[in-house]
């Protein structure tokens, strides 16, 4: 599940940051995505960097 971790500007502009947080062997693995402009492509954008970090880690 994400979690919206900011939004600011004015509201004609916001900017959405989320993060993703997945229990492992090891402990918690947590990933912020990148500032985008929409909640969803925010939440893409911190699950793209988990399922990477996984990737790199040989959990998948």
């Amino acid at each position: 599940m994400a979690t919206l971790e900011k939004d600011k500007g004015p509201p004609h502009d916001k900017k959405y940051v989320s993060s993703v947080q997945i229990p492992t062997v090891d402990g918690i693995l947590y990933m912020e995505g990148d500032e985008m402009s929409r909640v969803k492509e925010a939440q893409n954008s911190a699950a793209s960097w988990i399922i990477r970090a996984l990737q790199e880690s040989n959990y998948l």
